[in-house]
């Protein structure tokens, strides 16, 4: 085979910036063509399908018969005319259910996922910069939204205590108030001044990457950061933590507790864990510089990440084309 034949399907994103690409690429040694699904070697798909005229057709005549998952689709509707199947690689980085649909591989934020085609890679690991590992890549839509790639000694490095010197203000970047984000920020906004920006506060603003600023520029000013994320399941853990922690700014987040798996808890407070009182004893303890000060000498990433699982998912993968 002299290049790889590669579809894309309901990804969201630049597929071909991420690192999992780049990793194939550079593994496989060929040249990649995209391709329709039809003529591909290898299909990776996602799980935003559920507004396609063909999913709806699909849906509208089998849910006759019997309850269907509506979040993932049926490659098989792009595949009728196909002798050889190509390998099916499943890419998500939202909190959505395991795929229950045929794939040959999975690449999800899972943890506790039984199956050995399954890599679990959270998005924070998509935003470090891996160029030391020869990954060169244009800015990803987060990076962009963030300012930058992330550094991984200012991860695996000490915060300091730079937060405990600014103003005891909170800033907050939001494109939607579901719950518990709206109790969140109620309840925070009484006692402290809650900075908002993005979509849900500028309405001029269609979505997160239209946004005419960075995360960094603004965050940077700011003694703490509010940054739940949007559902709790374990291994559910995205930019949010990282980018607060890489501008100095504390970071309050609300997340599932394996996030232990991940980051260090003693270097974030986790409003998950105060939520019996409605925040009251947070609340006070974010005005006590002695509570804050335990923050100070605490990394994120108590080791340093690597991409050493990641290259041996891949290797599986070109092993099979």
């Amino acid at each position: 085979m002299k290049k790889i034949k590669l579809a894309k399907l309901w990804l969201a994103g630049n597929f071909e910036n991420s690192v999992i690409f780049q990793l194939i690429k550079n593994i496989a040694k060929k040249d990649i063509e995209f391709v329709p699904a039809i003529n591909a070697d290898i299909i990776v798909f996602g799980p935003y399908d559920t507004n396609s005229i063909k999913r709806r057709l699909f849906d509208y005549g089998l849910n006759k018969f019997r309850n269907l998952e509506n979040y993932f689709p049926n490659i098989d509707l792009y595949l009728l005319n196909r002798k050889i199947k190509p390998l099916r690689i499943f890419n998500s980085f939202e909190n959505y259910p395991f795929p229950s649909v045929k794939y040959d591989f999975a690449i999800t934020t899972h943890l506790g996922i039984n199956d050995q085609n399954h890599l679990r890679f959270p998005l924070w690991k998509e935003v470090i910069d891996w160029s030391h590992l020869g990954i060169f890549r244009n800015l990803s839509a987060d990076a962009k939204r963030f300012g930058s790639y992330y550094n991984i000694n200012d991860l695996t490095n000490p915060n300091g205590n730079n937060f405990i010197n600014k103003e005891k203000k909170i800033c907050f970047f939001t494109s939607h108030l579901n719950e518990p984000r709206k109790s969140l920020y109620s309840k925070l906004s009484e006692h402290f001044i809650v900075d908002g920006y993005g979509p849900y506060f500028t309405k001029s603003i269609k979505n997160h990457n239209s946004s005419n600023f960075n995360k960094k520029s603004i965050m940077t000013n700011y003694a703490f950061n509010l940054c739940p994320e949007n559902s709790l399941f374990p291994g559910y853990y995205t930019e949010k933590v990282p980018e607060a922690f890489l501008c100095k700014t504390l970071p309050i987040s609300w997340m599932d507790n394996n996030v232990k798996f991940d980051f260090n808890e003693k270097s974030f407070v986790n409003l998950l864990n105060y939520s019996k009182d409605n925040y009251l004893e947070i609340i006070h303890l974010l005005k006590d510089n002695s509570f804050l000060k335990k923050f100070v000498n605490e990394p994120l990433l108590l080791k340093e990440p690597n991409l050493e699982n990641e290259i041996s998912f891949v290797k599986k993968i070109i092993n099979c084309i």
